[in-house]
């Protein structure tokens, strides 16, 4: 490991424990034992310095999400659980709400570069997983897959980030986005690509629907 990714990796851990506004340049350089010149001459200043340790972060939850769909057996199932796991840990976790929140107040520069970086990368992941369903029987013929993929990606933001978006009191966040990716990948499916579906769905316990949860809390 390189010295710059030892200050990339140093700041990362310092951004999730204690967040972006207490990442000091002066701190940074002092518990590294380096000087703050020698910082300012690796990265110019310290929004890139930011930038790259978010960068950093989010690499390691991609590794993480691959490591979670290795024993898979076609992309479709990849697809699936890839979605349904970025609901259950990823954007809406509280930690992660709050340091984008605080990233856009005080770094707006780093949490746009941060947010293309991401929709990109997330736009070229899913168009190349539906490219592959596609090529393996698992799609309709069709399907358009770059204007599904677009639409999904925008769907799944605006439920995972926006607070203004109503959601039963009875379903979680969580459940919800669950229930939009199942029912967007049965929407693309073929005949084949349904039978996984179902398959890889008859494993888990069916989720309760709205009305049996409201019958239970009466």
């Amino acid at each position: 490991m390189t010295q710059r990714e030892k200050v990339v990796e140093h700041v990362s851990q310092m951004i999730m424990a204690l967040g972006v506004k207490s990442v000091r340049m002066d701190d940074v350089a002092g518990s590294l034992g380096m000087s703050k010149r020698t910082l300012y001459e690796m990265f110019g200043d310290k929004e890139e310095l930011l930038y790259q340790s978010m960068i950093h972060l989010m690499g390691q939850q991609r590794r993480c999400m691959s490591q979670s769909v290795a024993d898979c057996e076609n992309m479709l199932e990849v697809l699936l659980r890839s979605v349904r796991l970025l609901g259950s840990y990823g954007q809406v976790k509280d930690m992660e709400k709050r340091l984008a929140f605080n990233l856009k107040k005080f770094y707006p520069n780093v949490y746009n570069k941060i947010k293309r970086d991401h929709a990109e990368h997330g736009l070229a992941g899913l168009r190349y997983a539906l490219d592959k369903c596609m090529e393996e029987g698992y799609l309709d013929p069709t399907v358009d897959v770059e204007l599904m993929a677009r639409l999904f990606l925008s769907t799944s933001g605006t439920l995972l980030s926006e607070d203004n978006i109503v959601i039963p009191d009875e379903v979680s966040r969580e459940e919800a986005f669950g229930a939009m990716v199942v029912n967007f990948l049965r929407g693309l499916a073929s005949e084949k690509g349904l039978k996984v579906i179902d398959a890889l769905l008859a494993r888990e316990p069916r989720p309760k629907t709205l009305a049996e949860r409201r019958m239970m809390n009466n």
